[in-house]
């Protein structure tokens, strides 16, 4: 868990105003999740994540969907994040999450130098460029179609909808019971009286 916060943090490191938004949310536990990747800690004062005990307050979880989104420049959907616990802190740090770059040329300048630091973003850039765009255009395209033209994945909405009717038919069958229960009790009572 410690290296993911230390990621985490060192991404943070790289947005000072990001920062300084998480720092007013000091002492409250969350936890963002990108599986198979989870990071759990509590906000310092100063902004950055610590490891704590006990469970979340919040708890923000990215789909891939989310992840694919983010790259292609594009807003993640809604279906493709869900917010557990403290739902106003949840999206409070999904908002400040969903700002973070990870800027990979300060990185690499600190380990090969400016010089070819800046070769590698471009090369970088030049490979992903447009080839990168389209690849994670088609796989936007690739899970669109898995969630809406061959259900494959089901969406969000049709769950819940399906989870409530579950419900709905455990309480129908509940209030039938005690009905049929109450009606043979009658009954009973009836044939003993007789």
């Amino acid at each position: 868990m410690a290296i993911q916060i230390a990621a985490f943090n060192h991404l943070l490191n790289q947005h000072p105003a990001r920062r300084a938004e998480l720092a007013a949310h000091a002492g409250r536990r969350v936890a963002i999740a990108l599986p198979p990747l989870e990071v759990v800690g509590v906000i310092t004062a100063e902004g950055w994540l610590a490891s704590c005990d006990g469970e979340p307050e919040a708890r923000l979880k990215l789909r891939h969907g989310a992840m694919l989104s983010q790259l292609s420049g594009q807003a993640p959907r809604l279906s493709d994040i869900s917010l557990d616990g403290d739902v106003e802190l949840a999206s409070a740090v999904g908002r400040i999450v969903g700002q973070l770059r990870w800027h990979a040329g300060e990185d690499l300048s600190r380990v090969f130098g400016d010089a070819a630091a800046e070769r590698m973003e471009n090369l970088a850039r030049g490979l992903f460029g447009f080839k990168g765009q389209l690849a994670f255009r088609l796989a936007d395209g690739w899970i669109e179609h898995l969630r809406e033209e061959a259900p494959l994945l089901a969406s969000r909405h049709l769950v819940q909808r399906f989870v409530a009717d579950v419900d709905r038919l455990r309480d129908d069958a509940g209030r039938l019971d005690k009905r049929l229960a109450r009606l043979e009790a009658e009954l009973n009572k009836q044939n003993s009286q007789t």
